[in-house]
Order: C-alpha cells, then structure tokens, then sequence
C-alpha cells in the first residue's frame, strides 16, 4: 500500500529528546522576546512623543514674563502626555503583533460571535463591580489604594471629556487585549500551556498599570496589583474561553465605561 505523500512517515527511532525539550521551552522564549521588544517599543515611542509635549510647553508657557518651572509646564501638558503615552501603547501593541503575534501557529476553539460578544459585555460589567468591591474592601482595611493612571486621566478629563472616553474606552483596552492577550497569552495558549500564559500574563498587565509602590505606600501599591492581576486574569479568561480578540476588546472596553459610569455618578 502506498503512502500518501502529502503526510511524511515519521521515525519514532530518530526522535531527539534535545528537539522535544527546545521546542517544549519555545513559549517561554518567545514569552520573553514579546516581553523585552514590547517593552523597548512602548519606551521608546513614549519618549518620541512625550519629550517634544514637555518641550513645547516649557518653551512656550510663560507666567508674568518669566518661563514656568518645569514641574508647572508638566502640570499643563499632562492631557497631552496622557493621549500620547496611550497612543504610543496602542503603536507598540499594533508593532509587536505585526512582528511577532501574527505568526503564531494554531487557532483557538471558537464560540459563536454573538454569544461570545453578549458574554464579554456581561463580563466586563462584572469585572468592574469586582474591582471596585476589591478597592472598597483594600479602603475599609486601610491599604487603600490610588491607581497610578488616576491623575493623568483626571486630568484629560477635565481638558477633554470626549477625548477620554475614547482612549479609555476604545484605544487603550484595544492595545492592551492586543498585546496582552492577542500576542502573549496567545502564544502559550496554542502551545497548550494556557493557565501558565494566564497567570504571567496576568501579572505583566498588572505591574504595566502599577510598576512600583509610590507615595501612598507598598500596602496600596499590593492592593493595585491584586486589582489589576485580578482584572487581566478576568480578561484572559474571556478571550480563552471564546477564543476572540474582539471578546476580549469588549470585555475591556465594558469594564472601563463602567467604571467612568460609576465615576461620573460619585461625582454628581
């Protein structure tokens, strides 16, 4: 009986350990190369497009005659610095996934669009009802907890409502599920190790939003940490659980416009 070309016989007796284990470790290698050339990219596009903004307002800026101080001109540019560093997360994500994530190898079991989107929506809700319960609860023990973004995007808010929810809304989760999900987890999930990318995946998001303790001390910096762990563990679920980006997208991009629903009505 002849055997088919198109499926090459495989020697079981030339199989090389070596080869099982290199391809077997290649999650975790190219975990760490999505990791470092995501990285290089969103500081390095920061910077291209933080520095002129800072520039600009120093240059430009004057009190009385004489120039602001710097820390004065950082005050005026932060609407401005906070579009561009959300800008330059979204260049970095679409960058990485154009080099690197769109070459991986191996589909996710899909569930049906609408039921996934409808599940996403749900899930995002949720998702900002827990985090909120979860800083309600860190305040009532007295860690507290002051997100690191909450002042850049107050301050946008205040310059540009309309502006805000967009990148609250729209850029900034599409980037991050991009990147966090659609690249890293991805890569271990089709590789068959998805709790691990879930959980390394998980903390990345989590020190991305919160990289280290600041003024209101390494108890809220923990309390961040464990919100944000908890919300990307959430996230990766969804896109696991119907194997699209866009349910991802959704998921994030609900959970972000509750929580500016909920802002907007603490402050009414």
């Amino acid at each position: 009986m002849t055997s088919d070309p198109a499926v090459p016989a495989i020697d079981a007796g030339r199989v090389d350990v070596r080869d099982v284990q290199w391809h077997a470790a290649l999650p975790w290698r190219g975990f760490l190369v999505d990791c470092l050339l995501a990285a290089v990219l969103l500081i390095g596009l920061s910077l291209l497009f933080i520095v002129p903004i800072v520039m600009l307002h120093v240059g430009n800026q004057t009190v009385a005659g004489s120039r602001i101080g710097a820390q004065a001109a950082l005050a005026a540019a932060l609407p401005a610095i906070t579009v561009a560093a959300i800008v330059a997360m979204l260049v970095a994500a679409v960058l990485t996934w154009w080099l690197r994530g769109r070459s991986l190898v191996g589909p996710l079991v899909r569930m049906a669009a609408m039921p996934a989107y409808g599940l996403a929506i749900a899930a995002g809700i949720v998702i900002q009802l827990g985090a909120q319960s979860l800083g309600w609860l860190l305040a009532q023990s007295g860690a507290g907890m002051q997100p690191s973004n909450a002042q850049p995007l107050i301050a946008l808010f205040a310059a540009a409502p309309w502006v805000a929810w967009l990148m609250v809304v729209i850029v900034g989760p599409f980037a991050e599920e991009l990147l966090m999900r659609h690249v890293l987890l991805r890569r271990f999930a089709v590789a068959g190790h998805a709790a691990i990318g879930l959980v390394l995946t998980s903390v990345v998001f989590a020190l991305l939003h919160e990289p280290a303790p600041r003024d209101a001390g390494v108890a809220a910096w923990l309390g961040g940490l464990a919100t944000y762990g908890g919300m990307g563990a959430a996230f990766a679920l969804v896109y696991l659980r119907t194997g699209r980006f866009r349910a991802a997208f959704l998921a994030h991009a609900a959970c972000n416009a509750a929580a500016l629903v909920v802002a907007a009505y603490s402050a009414s």
